[in-house]
């Protein structure tokens, strides 16, 4: 009897959260408290040989070293922004495919969607559901990631137009690249989350409707 009752849309929607947080905040979290822990030691150790009665040549030396260490640190937090970008915006993909696939019966493509990438998801949904996924809840950071992924991955990390004029661009950090700090994983992650649950609900209310349908076209028929 339970299963009568089981919305699968609300189960996939809560598997989608779950990897946001095991898959991505929690990988992310550990890679970056290491390589925070890392360059904090290697810092401190440049800045105990920093002392007044070193010479002026060494001094500078130091402070070129430490300079160095900046940037690396600086290069290995916009790596790791990358990869958690990249999976984000993999497991957004496969969320938005997962919600297609359950009404492929019900509400089946009858064409080919030529547009890329999100663009295509936003074409296919409107067209197959009637459901126009730029209103729906947190799809503004469903489209941040997409093309913040674009410019980690084709772009070296700088802003391309399209996520200069389509993004609030909230993932750029003082030098221009695209970045993540933890913070903003965790309300991106919320974003994600409630744009999952936004979405579910309607896809559930697609599916009840259609139930509904062939329900009353078969009372009339009988």
């Amino acid at each position: 009897m339970t299963w009568l009752n089981f919305d699968l849309f609300k189960f996939e929607g809560q598997m989608f959260q779950d990897s946001l947080n095991h898959r991505v905040r929690d990988a992310y979290l550990a890679a970056h408290s290491v390589l925070e822990q890392t360059h904090n030691e290697a810092t401190e150790k440049l800045y105990f040989g920093f002392t007044e009665d070193v010479d002026g040549d060494q001094r500078a030396l130091t402070a070129e070293v430490i300079g160095y260490e900046e940037i690396h640190w600086l290069e290995q937090r916009e790596a790791l922004a990358a990869m958690a970008i990249a999976l984000l915006a993999s497991l957004n993909k496969s969320f938005l495919d997962a919600q297609k696939r359950m009404l492929d019966k019900r509400h089946p493509s009858n064409k080919s969607y030529k547009s890329e990438h999100l663009f295509r998801q936003i074409e296919e949904y409107d067209d197959r559901f009637k459901i126009d996924l730029t209103t729906v809840e947190g799809f503004a950071t469903v489209r941040e990631i997409e093309l913040a992924r674009h410019c980690c991955l084709h772009n070296q990390g700088s802003p391309t137009k399209h996520y200069e004029t389509q993004t609030a661009q909230r993932l750029l950090d003082t030098n221009g690249i695209i970045n993540l700090t933890p913070e903003q994983l965790d309300s991106i992650i919320r974003e994600l989350s409630q744009f999952g649950k936004s979405l579910t609900a309607r896809m559930s209310q697609v599916w009840k409707n259609t139930s509904q349908d062939s329900t009353a076209g078969t009372n009339v028929a009988t």
